[in-house]
């Protein structure tokens, strides 16, 4: 009896899906059609990628659909066929430029160009420092990195740049900060600062000089293209580097302002490269008794590593002091010479030599935003490598 009731109600039912189904079936699909074109410097002509594209309906409100342009600042696009669409392109550095457009076809091509906002342009090429800006010695697979200080945003992350050179567009009225690494060299940290506090264009770490400089100024001097190069040094045992202008008083060993300002970017240096392990020399000339000038490099190299360790955290365990007096002369002006005050000056230097590293860089998985946001990351990676050598020496 049961099973006979249950034959009826499907018996009943049928017609109900049947309906329903031929229901679905007289929905309609939308019509598409295909949106195309390009994203270029409105200036220049040259092809912008990674602009985002974004179609709005034709009541300007709602996003159709979005992408990103290519390496040829081309786009592609498919959307439901309305009367009239907002078509809007944006990229940082530069102004948005949107089109409304109508009466479209099956395809419809929409190109746009972007005004860039002031600020400069730089084109920047990786090198080993040790070739000397050889072109065939150029340096692939870097990370690249561009944080903005102003924002304080990320504004361009390259986890492994396929070939030695990028650009990138800064801003006006913003700090910025490069990082460039590259396993097995010392990280490299650049500063840039555009129409910042007095500052029309300063960059701090990497030169600008006037045969590096493209000549192509333009809106006032408000927009500009420069041509610049990056060195990376390897990472190397005895490598030596000279850290200049750090002066001392007659006879004295006591850091002076201008040499404390020197000794607090060597600490970001220091801080940017916590896997290296470093001997800070002072040198003097060869004027006065050698004794007495071993001596005097001894406490002058002793009192700059103090500074570092008490006024910026260094490890101390990562950076030893020694005086060399007068044995390492780097010009001519030995004993009973006569020379120039600027030739004996040369002779007077510090130096900063590698003596020791880990072979995993610290800082590998850490983003530049982390690096410079998180003030207590050197600590914390310091004590992460600590805790792994105790753990390696109990296996």
């Amino acid at each position: 009896m049961r099973y006979a009731k249950f034959l009826i109600l499907i018996t009943l039912l049928i017609p109900v899906f049947t309906s329903a189904q031929i229901s679905i079936k007289n929905v309609k699909a939308p019509e598409m059609i295909t949106i195309e074109g390009r994203v270029f410097d409105e200036v220049s002509g040259t092809p912008l990628n990674q602009s985002r594209v974004t179609i709005f309906d034709d009541m300007m409100k709602a996003s159709l659909a979005q992408t990103e342009t290519d390496a040829s600042g081309a786009y592609t696009i498919q959307v439901p066929k309305v009367t009239r669409y907002m078509v809007l392109a944006e990229k940082p550095t530069y102004f948005d430029h949107e089109i409304v457009v109508s009466d479209f076809n099956a395809a419809q091509q929409v190109d746009l160009g972007l005004g860039r906002k002031p600020g400069y342009v730089f084109d920047i090429t990786i090198f080993d420092k040790a070739f000397e800006h050889n072109p065939i010695n150029t340096l692939r697979d870097c990370k690249v990195e561009i944080y903005n200080n102003t924002t304080h945003e990320q504004v361009l992350t390259i986890d492994k740049l396929p070939k030695s050179a990028f650009n990138f567009s800064f801003a006006e009225g913003n700090h910025y900060t490069v990082l460039v690494r590259k396993q097995g060299y010392l990280n490299r940290r650049i500063e840039v600062y555009v129409n910042v506090n007095g500052c029309i264009l300063c960059v701090d770490g990497m030169g600008i000089k006037e045969p590096d400089l493209v000549p192509l100024m333009t809106h006032n001097n408000e927009l500009g293209h420069f041509l610049g190069t990056i060195d990376l040094d390897s990472i190397t045992i005895g490598k030596r580097f000279q850290v200049p202008n750090i002066y001392y008083d007659f006879d004295k060993w006591n850091i002076r302002p201008e040499a404390a300002n020197t000794l607090d970017k060597l600490s970001v240096f220091l801080k940017d490269n916590p896997g290296i392990i470093v001997e800070l020399g002072s040198h003097t000339d060869a004027r006065g008794s050698d004794d007495y000038n071993l001596v005097l490099s001894d406490k002058r190299a002793a009192s700059a590593v103090a500074y570092l360790v008490d006024n910026q955290g260094i490890d101390s365990t990562k950076i030893t002091s020694k005086g060399y007096g007068e044995t390492q002369l780097i010009n001519r002006c030995d004993d009973g010479v006569v020379c120039s005050e600027n030739d004996h000056q040369l002779n007077r230097r510090t130096e900063i030599k590698i003596t020791g590293f880990v072979l995993e860089d610290p800082l590998w998985k850490k983003s530049l935003k982390q690096i410079i946001e998180d003030k207590e990351l050197y600590k914390k990676v310091l004590e992460q490598e600590k805790r792994q050598k105790s753990y390696s020496s109990t296996k």
